[in-house]
């Protein structure tokens, strides 16, 4: 076992292309062995995963109809990342082969690519179907693509409660129409009837997940229910979706109960406090104000967190002042930033402003955290005559830290927003977008170019040469600044005044490493060594070759060298990968989605993106279950220690280096 700093990788590389070049042939012998599980050495199946790779629809079809399962299951489940509405129907004549995960593959993939023509065909083959797991795939596959008529035709399905996988997929049915903002009053009792103690506990754990996220719903029906079932549900899971679940239940009682939740004598898992917090800011501000200001002060930094993050959207004046001074005794950056950023947002007397405003410039020159500077220059936001001094900032810093000439641009567009109205100024914001456009700087430009289409913002009456739009648009390098072109191209459209062009993306997906890829073992496990402590992810390279290849292969370059943990949403994930450490960063190439069959558990490792087939170096992992990610992010690793340390990194953590296990 070895460990590789950032700048001692190249041994990496003859561990992980060697199979047996070891010190002995016992070692040699245990690497091939453990070798053997990995299906690609299998090169039809890496043919297949080519196809999938180069999107070629055509290619994959054929093998839908070959005469051994496996590669007829690859290909059908390849069309889940290729979601091309031509293979509808070859994929529906697959529901009926007979062989069963490959039915299951096809359902999968139906659901994936999301044309309403696959609706009918999921039905007629789940009313023909025996098999309970296929039933349970075309169920969710229904939710995924489905319309209103699918909906009815789930809710309308009754089953036993010893039915676990039947009940399985109407849950999950009911869960994925709701992310298409389909539901329906008995869709949403159904839901409610699933959290019974004597449905299986998977089934109460998607149902409440429903329950929680779902938008638009009013559980005050059911408040004492929702109550009484989470005082009785074992499963912290299941429980933390049921927390925010009551915020749709606006009862007193309801408030009392979550407010329990919060008791720093208890011993509450975070995630159930944060989650509480989420459910309260639907409640009256005077209500819940202390709370949340309490919770601010508390020692762990994720509940500080999103307790100081209630007040940037939901604050009052009358509190302005009180923000500042809970503020001004903080020890953690970010819940005091978010503070004054609210302090300066709602104080309403000129020198409550010129005194918050003096005292975050006086914190930005005194910090050496450039995460921190970058906050507090977005606090800044709140007071108009902090301009010149966020544009200073930021055009000072673009090339030299990316970070807060990023975070600056951003307050620049919000404070933009606040100030529309008035022409001048507005002529003056003109000028400073135009210079951010013409920076070259990716994020700049991202930021820049969507405010100057925002409806309402009337930059079309200050610019009267746009060329400066297309000049940016043609020194643009794809794919490294593939946002910032996407959005040009849509403000070019818009000043044009034609509508935002739908071809496709001028990029290839990066080709697989084969060679990399039949080197790794399915158990293959890495160790990243972070300034908080060590964290073991187990690669799934027969799920995602691609993406893992890619990992090992950037991990060997040193891509990551002194990369940071540059985004951390609390309850949610930790994200790295970004080498200008602003999350607009990547690599010179994209590399293609791999969107199997798995769902987003607690220590996830998945691909972050800008949209499907634009992933390259940038991975995150969750901090519990989310599945409303599923099916739309890859995922290629899963944690199998050191969770514990995922919940305690923060903004501006240090990947240090890997270990290979």
């Amino acid at each position: 076992m070895r460990y590789f700093t950032i700048f001692g990788l190249v041994v990496l590389s003859l561990i992980m292309i060697s199979c047996g070049n070891g010190s002995s042939k016992d070692k040699a012998e245990e690497k091939a062995a453990s070798i053997r599980g990995n299906i690609f050495q299998d090169r039809i199946l890496q043919r297949i995963y080519t196809l999938q790779n180069q999107r070629d629809s055509k290619g994959l079809k054929v093998f839908l109809q070959d005469k051994i399962p496996r590669y007829r299951r690859a290909a059908a489940t390849a069309f889940a990342s290729v979601q091309s509405a031509e293979a509808v129907e070859p994929l529906a004549l697959l529901l009926a082969d007979e062989n069963e995960t490959l039915r299951c593959a096809a359902a999968y993939a139906l659901g994936q690519i999301k044309d309403k023509k696959a609706e009918p065909l999921l039905i007629t083959a789940y009313q023909t179907e025996s098999s309970p797991k296929v039933k349970k795939d075309i169920l969710e596959a229904i939710g995924k693509c489905g319309t209103p008529n699918g909906l009815s035709f789930i809710t309308g399905q009754e089953f036993e409660k010893n039915q676990p996988l039947l009940l399985a997929g109407q849950a999950w049915g009911l869960y994925r129409f709701a992310m298409q903002d389909i539901v329906s009053e008995k869709g949403t009792g159904l839901a409610v009837q699933l959290l019974d103690r004597d449905i299986p506990g998977r089934v109460r754990w998607v149902a409440a997940h429903y329950l929680g996220r779902t938008v638009g719903i009013d559980l005050t029906p059911y408040a004492e229910q929702l109550i009484h079932t989470l005082q009785e549900e074992k499963d912290h899971y299941t429980r933390m979706a049921l927390v925010l679940a009551l915020g749709k239940a606006l009862r007193p009682g309801v408030l009392d109960h979550l407010k329990s939740l919060l008791k720093t004598g208890e011993e509450v898992d975070y995630r159930i406090r944060i989650n509480a917090l989420q459910a309260m800011a639907r409640f009256d501000y005077n209500e819940v104000k202390d709370s949340f200001l309490k919770m601010v002060t508390h020692a762990d930094v994720n509940i500080a967190v999103a307790a100081s993050e209630y007040f940037l959207a939901r604050g009052a004046a009358a509190d302005a002042n009180r923000y500042f001074e809970i503020a001004q005794k903080l020890d953690n950056w970010r819940p005091r930033a978010n503070l004054l950023t609210a302090a300066l947002k709602y104080a309403l007397a000129q020198k409550d402003k010129k005194s918050i405003s003096g005292w975050i410039v006086a914190a930005y020159k005194k910090s050496v955290n450039n995460y921190e500077k970058a906050f507090l220059l977005k606090a800044l936001v709140g007071d108009i005559d902090n301009y010149k001094f966020l544009e200073s900032q930021t055009f000072e810093n673009v090339g030299k830290n990316p970070v807060i000439s990023t975070y600056g641009m951003e307050a620049l567009v919000e404070m933009s927003r606040t100030v529309k109205e008035e022409k001048n100024l507005q002529r003056i914001f003109g000028e400073i977008f135009k210079e951010a456009v013409e920076s070259g700087d990716p994020a700049l430009i991202l930021f820049a170019a969507n405010i100057l289409r925002e409806p309402g913002m009337n930059f079309k009456e200050i610019y009267k040469n746009t060329d400066f739009l297309f000049t940016a648009l043609g020194k643009c390098q794809l794919p490294q600044d593939l946002e910032g072109w996407l959005e040009l191209r849509k403000t070019i459209d818009f000043f044009k005044g034609t509508r935002s062009s739908a071809s496709p993306l001028p990029l290839e997906n990066h080709p697989i490493d084969w060679e990399l890829v039949t080197s790794i073992a399915p158990d293959q496990q890495i160790r990243i060594k972070t300034s908080k402590g060590d964290i073991t992810i187990q690669l799934m390279v027969n799920d995602a070759p691609g993406s893992v290849s890619n990992f090992i292969r950037l991990i060997k370059e040193n891509f990551y060298q002194k990369s940071v943990v540059h985004r951390v949403v609390p309850n949610f994930v930790i994200q790295n990968g970004c080498p200008r450490g602003d999350g607009v960063g990547g690599p010179a190439f994209t590399i293609g989605s791999e969107l199997g069959p798995l769902y987003y558990e607690e220590g996830s490792v998945g691909m972050a993106s800008a949209g499907k087939d634009t992933e390259g170096s940038q991975w995150f992992i969750t901090h519990s279950p989310t599945p409303h990610l599923d099916g739309r992010y890859t995922i290629f690793a899963k944690v199998t220690a050191g969770m514990d340390v995922v919940h305690r990194i923060e903004v501006g953590d240090k990947v240090i280096g890997f270990e290979l296990l």
